[in-house]
């Protein structure tokens, strides 16, 4: 969850710099069009999941996110492998875990904690704060509706989120008074006090993040100046002047105060005085090409990238493979909800390796899944120079044959006994691996059945592979049939 929690929040922070940007270019338009591009990005900090677009600018983590729940393989559950000691995996090689194994990258172990603890300090503050500014409030005294009036507050707010009642300070009379009220509910009809809390909360969950720091305060303001704007609409020159002359005489500092209230005078004085003094009409075309912009945004950033078809490789011999982490990643591309589901059968590629079993020629896996009543194919294609996995788009396929799960397939690659068939062929220039139908290891000299522990007996073999030597004879390779080695992986 907490993985899944910093790429929410990485690419919410991607779409609070397009929105950085476009406050610069688009600096006359409305605010209330800002402001839905805030929302846009409480929509990123919410949603895990989008529909895919290939118009979509948002970064993809969905792979890293797979990839991030392996780790390197603990040296005391390395001991004891057999043969693929002698070629052993890199030390960035993704490798699932074993038995008892953590899962999850060691460093979220501490960092989950901090969060949380961070979290926490955020919510306890705005309920202390809060709860502090109520106990201040207890003598105000009620004006009328919704609306009291208190002594020991310096600027008005509205406070509260069912019932919200508007707080003026001692002293407000006349035209300022009429010019705080109809602010403060503009507030209300707009459903600021609602936002305002929202955007609290995502920012105490998403704390670490100083782009959405930055998104809180400016969102803040922009909530004021659209206020702002929706109250002064309908005045003329002198009526705009005497709401200016309010907001100054309401722009004191406050000395402490709830973490999300809407005060008249809270922010951003200056420029809201400046935009109520500005013309009335925003230069002509502003507000489309703002609302085009907005469309654009979400077209872009509140859809995903279509998935990527490759993910990287560890290495280039059979001992680098990680099933898991493949198949995972299979899975996530193909949208197969169980990896497990996904399967080769006994008329497979060949797979041909060197001496030393690293791969040769980017070979290819054909995998199968069933979606419905249809059976659905593709490849897994290694490109070894390129450390890089790619799947191929997937069609509909009529099967006949043995089937096999694919990351059992894998292991068995991953852990073929590798000095024992050097023992029985030790002139082979390569070998050709192939899978066979289910047999039942005979007593045969050039039979080995093997384990994830190396060479030895098997209680249920499921998977019979063939491995056929080759020599090199004038720029070719030649076998012949009775040096073919059948070896069965089991457990």
């Amino acid at each position: 969850m907490f993985v899944q929690l910093l790429y929410m929040s990485v690419t919410a922070g991607w779409l609070v710099l397009v929105i950085l940007l476009l406050r610069l270019v688009l600096r006359r338009a409305p605010r209330w069009i800002f402001c839905l591009m805030w929302a846009m990005v409480a929509v990123r900090l919410v949603c895990p999941v989008f529909l895919e677009s290939p118009y979509s600018l948002a970064p993809d983590f969905r792979a890293v996110s797979e990839e991030a729940l392996y780790m390197e393989m603990p040296a005391d559950q390395a001991e004891g492998v057999g043969d693929i000691a002698e070629h052993p995996a890199p030390p960035d090689t993704a490798v699932l875990p074993g038995a008892g194994a953590e899962r999850g990258p060691a460093w979220t172990a501490a960092a989950a904690p901090v969060w949380a603890a961070g979290c926490a300090a955020m919510l306890l503050y705005a309920l202390f704060s809060t709860l502090r500014l109520r106990r201040r409030l207890a003598t105000a005294t009620l004006l009328r509706e919704n609306i009291k009036e208190s002594d020991r507050i310096d600027t008005p707010f509205v406070l509260g989120l069912f019932r919200p009642v508007i707080y003026l300070p001692y002293g407000l009379a006349g035209a300022d008074l009429g010019y705080v009220i109809a602010h403060e509910r503009a507030h209300l009809r707009r459903g600021d006090h609602w936002w305002k809390w929202i955007g609290f909360l995502l920012l105490s969950v998403h704390w670490f993040n100083p782009l959405l720091w930055l998104a809180y305060g400016l969102l803040c303001r922009d909530l004021e100046a659209a206020c702002d704007a929706r109250v002064v609409r309908a005045m003329d020159r002198e009526g705009r002047r005497g709401y200016a002359a309010a907001l100054l005489r309401c722009s004191v500092r406050r000395r402490s105060a709830a973490a999300c209230l809407l005060g008249f005078g809270e922010m951003g004085v200056k420029q809201r005085v400046k935009a109520v003094m500005a013309d009335a009409e925003s230069p002509r075309g502003i507000g489309a090409a703002a609302m085009m912009a907005c469309a654009l945004v979400a077209l872009c950033f509140l859809t995903d990238p279509l998935p990527s078809r490759t993910f990287p490789m560890a290495g280039d011999a059979v001992t680098d493979l990680s099933p898991e982490y493949v198949v995972s990643q299979i899975a996530r591309i193909e949208k197969v909800e169980d990896a497990a589901a996904l399967y080769i059968t006994d008329d497979q590629f060949e797979v041909v390796l060197t001496p030393d079993f690293r791969w040769v020629d980017d070979p290819a896996l054909r995998f199968f899944y069933d979606r419905g009543e249809k059976t659905r194919g593709a490849q897994l294609r290694m490109f070894c120079e390129e450390q890089e996995y790619f799947v191929t788009k997937s069609g509909v396929w009529q099967l006949a044959g043995q089937r096999f799960p694919l990351e059992q397939y894998l292991e068995a690659l991953r852990y073929l006994p590798q000095a024992e068939i050097r023992r029985l062929s030790p002139e082979a220039d390569q070998y050709i691996v192939l899978v066979a139908a289910g047999d039942a290891p005979a007593a045969a000299a050039r039979t080995i059945t093997y384990t994830a522990r190396g060479a030895g007996p098997v209680e249920e073999p499921y998977l019979h592979l063939m491995i056929a030597p080759l020599h090199e004879k004038g720029g070719a390779y030649h076998g012949a049939g009775d040096e073919v080695i059948d070896v069965f992986y089991g457990v």
